[in-house]
């Protein structure tokens, strides 16, 4: 494809062309496919809620706010990646990496480094796509 591409209905569709097959909706169809618990959370995406309880250190947790990545400073950002390269880890884009998110989230909730690392694997995954989308967001 050259990047010059035309949008028609599914029905109509002739292999070997520059279409792209699309089913047709009406707006009332498409706005009720996005569930409006996400959408809800696309407010709050900082807020991250754990699927259950998280247990540490006799503390029982049930979600972080990482709201406080806003108030990060330069020098934190530098302190941060300077512990992401101390982990050996090499990587391009190094925000998309759990790793960073956890020292990240360590950073903007002032947690300790353990409760991150303890986590079960799904919320790490939560926090990892709320730290990426924090440093990739545009404003």
């Amino acid at each position: 494809m050259d990047g010059n591409y035309t949008e028609t209905n599914r029905e109509d569709f002739v292999p070997g062309t520059d279409e792209i097959p699309v089913s047709q909706v009406g707006d009332e169809v498409a706005n009720g496919l996005i569930p409006a618990s996400v959408v809800e959370d696309e407010e709050n995406y900082l807020k991250i809620t754990f699927s259950k309880p998280y247990n540490f250190e006799g503390e029982v947790f049930k979600g972080v706010d990482l709201s406080g990545l806003e108030d990060i400073k330069g020098r934190q950002l530098t302190a941060i990646e300077k512990a992401f390269g101390k982990t050996g880890i090499v990587s391009s884009m190094p925000e998309t990496t759990s790793t960073y998110a956890k020292i990240a989230a360590t950073a903007a909730t002032g947690l300790p480094a353990e409760f991150f690392e303890d986590l079960p694997g799904k919320e790490v995954r939560k926090i990892k796509s709320a730290v990426t989308r924090f440093f990739y967001e545009e404003d």
